[in-house]
Order: C-alpha cells, then sequence, then structure tokens
C-alpha cells in the first residue's frame, strides 16, 4: 500500500521528464520529427498539387481583330487563359502537318491573321505538354516543340502551333466543332491592351504598342518554417539520420549520405540537393515531367504558379508566380521555384519560403510604364546595346513590406532579359 500511494506521482514525473525532453530535442532539430509522408498526404497538400495542365498553360492570350489590330485580353474577374482553355476539350480526329518552316512571312501571316486568338507560352514546351491542355486529344501526334497556339474565331475545323525557333507553322485540322463558346469569351468585360507581333533582335515578341495602366499590390504572403520542408523532402526510405550544421545565415540539414537541404535566413531562400540516381534525359519532354515530380515534393502553393522558362545548356527549368497573368520577379531576378539536373546523379531544387498567398486592398493608384517601343528607345539612348536586349516582358517587383514581415508590394515594371540576366526596367535606367 505504502508503495502504491507513490506509483502515480512517480509515473507522472517520469511522463513529464519525458515529454520535456522530447520538446527540446524537437525545438532544437526539427529533422528528428519524421511524419511519413510517402503512406498518405493531407487534404490540404493535395488541393497544393495541381495538375500539369495548369503549371505548364498558356499565360498570355492575343486577339487580332477584324481590321488586323491586335489586343491583349485580361480579365481581372477570371483568368482569360484559363476560359478560353475551356474550349479546347473536344477536339476530334486531329491531324497535323508542317505548312511552313524557316519562313517569316508565312511564320506572321498565321501568328497575324484576323479573326483569331493567340495563345502565348512563356518559353518552349513540347506537344506532349500541351496535349494536356486538349484533354489528351493529341496524343497521337508527333513530339513537336511549340511556343504559340492561334484559334481562328471563324473557322472551326483549324488550329495552328507555332515553334519560334526556326519559324514553323504546323497546321491541325480536328473535326467540325462549334465556336460558340471561344467567341462568348471575347464578349467577356475585358480590360484589353494595344499590342503587335513581331520580332525583337530576330526573336518574335508580342510589342506593347501604347502605354500599360497595371495596378501595384499587396499580398499576405505563405511563409513556411524550416522543418516543414525537412520532413517532406528528407523523410525517404534511403536517408537514415540527420545533422544539422549552422554557419552565420545558413542552416545544412544532410542525412550523410544523399540528401542536403540548406536554408538561407537571409534572403528566405531554400536549396535541396539530391544525389541519388537519376534517369538524366536530356529531352524538353522528359526535364519537364522530371521537373514537375520534383516540385510536387515540396508541397507549394500552386494555384498561381506557371512554367516560365527552360534552359537547355544548365537544363534549369524555372516557375513563377503570375499576377493578372503578369510573372513576379525578385531582386535577384529569381522566381517560385527552379529546378535543375546537373548530370546522373545530383539534382537540385532552389525554392522560397515566402509566396504570395493572399491579395490585400491597395490604396496605390495605377502606375502608367511606358509602351515597349518607348522603353527600348530609352534603354537605348542610355547607352544599351539593343541586341543585349534580348526578352522583355510585363511583371511585377517583389519588394519587402515596410509595416508587416508577412506582407510584400507587387510593383509592376517592365523586365529585360539583359546578359542571360532578368533585369527590371527601373533598375537597368539607375544604373547609368
Amino acid at each position: 500500500m505504502r508503495f502504491s500511494k507513490y506509483l502515480i506521482p512517480l509515473a507522472l514525473t517520469i511522463a513529464v521528464v519525458a515529454s520535456l525532453t522530447l520538446s527540446v530535442v524537437l525545438w532544437t532539430n526539427p529533422a528528428n520529427y519524421r511524419t511519413n509522408m510517402q503512406t498518405a498526404q493531407s487534404p490540404q497538400t493535395q488541393q497544393m498539387i495541381k495538375p500539369k495542365r495548369y503549371v505548364y498553360s498558356p499565360v498570355q492570350a492575343i486577339h487580332t481583330n477584324a481590321d488586323g489590330t491586335q489586343q491583349i485580353m485580361v480579365n481581372k474577374l477570371v483568368n482569360t487563359v484559363t476560359e478560353i482553355k475551356k474550349t479546347m476539350h473536344h477536339y476530334q480526329n486531329p491531324r497535323m502537318k508542317t505548312l511552313s518552316k524557316n519562313s517569316q512571312v508565312d511564320y506572321f501571316r498565321i501568328a497575324n491573321q484576323t479573326d483569331s486568338i493567340m495563345l502565348n507560352y512563356s518559353d518552349t514546351v513540347s506537344m506532349r505538354t500541351f496535349n494536356a491542355i486538349v484533354s489528351n486529344r493529341f496524343r497521337k501526334l508527333p513530339n513537336i516543340k511549340i511556343n504559340r497556339v492561334v484559334l481562328p474565331t471563324n473557322n472551326s475545323t483549324k488550329l495552328y502551333l507555332l515553334y519560334d525557333k526556326n519559324f514553323t507553322v504546323y497546321e491541325v485540322d480536328v473535326k467540325k466543332h462549334s465556336l460558340k463558346s471561344l467567341n462568348k469569351v471575347l464578349q467577356m468585360d475585358m480590360r484589353t491592351q494595344p499590342a503587335s507581333f513581331k520580332l525583337l533582335n530576330n526573336r518574335p515578341i508580342v510589342y506593347v504598342t501604347s502605354s500599360v495602366q497595371m495596378q501595384p499590390y499587396k499580398y499576405l504572403i505563405d511563409r513556411q518554417s524550416d522543418d516543414y520542408y525537412v520532413s517532406r523532402l528528407l523523410n525517404t526510405q534511403d536517408s537514415t539520420s540527420i545533422n544539422v550544421k549552422r554557419r552565420k545565415n545558413m542552416t545544412i540539414y544532410g542525412d550523410q549520405s544523399s540528401l542536403q537541404l540548406t536554408f538561407n535566413s537571409r534572403n528566405r531562400m531554400a536549396e535541396f540537393s539530391d544525389f541519388r540516381p537519376n534517369h538524366n534525359r536530356r529531352s524538353l519532354t522528359s526535364t519537364i515531367n522530371d521537373s514537375y515530380k520534383n516540385i510536387t515534393k515540396l508541397g507549394l502553393p500552386m494555384d498561381n504558379v506557371r512554367f516560365f522558362s527552360y534552359d537547355p545548356k544548365s537544363r534549369t527549368v524555372m516557375y513563377r508566380t503570375y499576377v493578372e497573368g503578369f510573372p513576379i520577379f525578385r531582386a535577384s531576378g529569381f522566381g517560385t521555384v527552379s529546378t535543375r539536373t546537373l548530370n546522373s546523379s545530383a539534382q537540385r531544387i532552389q525554392f522560397s519560403l515566402d509566396n504570395p498567398e493572399v491579395p490585400l486592398p491597395s490604396n496605390k493608384g495605377y502606375v502608367s510604364l511606358p509602351s515597349t517601343e518607348t522603353m527600348l528607345k530609352r534603354l537605348v539612348n542610355r547607352g544599351y546595346n539593343l541586341k543585349d536586349l534580348q526578352k522583355v516582358r510585363l511583371g511585377y517587383t517583389w519588394k519587402k513590406d515596410s509595416t508587416s514581415p508577412l506582407l510584400i508590394d507587387l510593383n509592376p515594371d517592365w523586365y529585360i532579359y539583359y546578359k542571360n540576366q532578368w533585369r527590371s526596367y527601373t533598375a537597368l535606367m539607375n544604373q547609368y
């Protein structure tokens, strides 16, 4: 009886000590908290993983009117490209042929044909990727490379696929279908912007032909902790115990064999290195497929994340978050996430720990940006060589909000691919 008198208090004491010990271990090294993410995913995580048809979607729609004038189509209430994509799910009996190759005249004749809508990808994709947009209807067609899709609004049996690199035009014949839903998109309340599709340094680009009015935004960001990604990326059957090293603003987690995860607390960026054997396939389709598998491991909010670019030399795939059809750039030029295959035994993912989540009301008025021609002329007058200004994009600059670490400001600006790096028009003008 005397022993039982002390049994319950003793057991409670042991439980409290064990709980405190476990808590200390988790607080000092979250890598020891290893949930089995491979066997099940939460509903929230499943919602964040968007199908490829969203991530690898065209990012811009251009309408060419009956008189030949062109406009960028933007709708603040709905995604214009998404609405157009909905009309492309029922193509039947597709047959494809090469209409022309290495002919700028033929290329622009199709691209700028009247009564048509052109969907533009941010960079080259393959037919296998585009096939997801048309509900797998083009699965039997050759796996060509494309940059743009031209949809006639007055011809229900044809569409055209354009490849910029060698000015190739492919014609796809389909069974006659209704154009009612496609033309209905044109009747939506659009905030259109006059445009023109032509060459810059022998590259087809969309010129904005008048000044641009763009709305600045303030966003609440989704800010993830280090341990969230430690449990997602280092929790594998192959990994053993996790060790942690800290060097100034860097925290490095590793499994002592094949995986390493590095966090930079200064710029809130992370890098995941995977040194296990991989397929090391060099084709565009394989690279994009592997890249998609890698980014889904992160569990990032992907609602507005889109494929932005692919560098075949470094095999780097870049993704950016889009706002109203325009990409977000950070001061470093980085986007949301990038993947890279170094060789057959090394892959790398770079990503941001902070990402835009909820737009908030902004008291700032619209910002006026110059037309494409005016912007380029000003850069040339400032001393830049036009040949070094390879690509241009309208976009948003990511800037920390001074009132809260959980807020960011998105400010409209032109972005120019200058000497293999994306730089803002404002930064280039202020450089000289």
